[in-house]
C-alpha cells in the first residue's frame, strides 16, 4: 500500500473515456500468415488518448514502483434514474471491463514517459463509472522500494 497521502503526480481530464481498448486488434491473412492491425477505432482512441495525456506528461519518467489509481467516469445513460444520478456517481459493470480500459491509458503514459515501463505499477486501482463529470482522474505515487 502507499504509505503516503499526497500523490506525486495528480490530474483529471475532461472528457468522455473510450470505450475502445488495445485489446481490440483486427486480424487478415496476408501471403497465407495472419497479420495483427489495430482497428480504426482502436487508432483514433490511442490518438485521443496521447493528445489528451501529453500537457500533463511529468519533466521526467518516474523511477522505481508506483501506484496508479484512475477513475473513469462515463457520461450518464439516458436510461439512468433520476435516483442513480442524484447520488452523482454509479459504479459502472458494462464492458468494456477494467483491465481492458488501463491498457490503453498504461501504454500511452509509457509512450509519453510518464515511467519507464508500466510494469512499475505496483500498485493498481481503477474505479469506473457512470457521473455528473466524465473523464479520466489519474494519480501516481512514488512507492518505497
Amino acid at each position: 500500500m502507499t504509505s503516503k497521502t499526497k500523490p506525486d503526480l495528480e490530474f483529471f481530464i475532461k472528457c468522455i473515456p473510450p470505450k475502445s481498448t488495445s485489446q481490440q486488434k483486427g486480424i487478415m491473412m496476408i501471403g497465407g500468415k495472419p497479420r495483427h492491425f489495430k482497428k480504426k477505432k482502436v487508432a483514433e482512441a490511442e490518438s485521443n488518448m496521447l493528445s489528451l495525456l501529453t500537457p500533463f506528461r511529468p519533466p521526467k519518467a518516474f523511477e522505481g514502483p508506483l501506484a496508479l489509481e484512475v477513475t473513469w467516469t462515463y457520461p450518464w445513460r439516458s436510461s439512468e434514474t433520476k435516483k442513480s444520478k442524484a447520488a452523482g456517481f454509479k459504479y459502472c459493470t458494462t464492458r468494456p471491463d477494467s483491465s481492458n480500459v488501463i491498457k490503453l491509458l498504461e501504454d500511452c503514459m509509457t509512450r509519453l514517459n510518464f515511467w519507464n515501463d508500466d510494469s512499475q505499477n505496483s500498485d493498481l486501482r481503477i474505479i469506473r463509472g457512470w457521473g455528473d463529470k466524465p473523464g479520466i482522474g489519474v494519480k501516481i505515487t512514488k512507492l518505497e522500494d
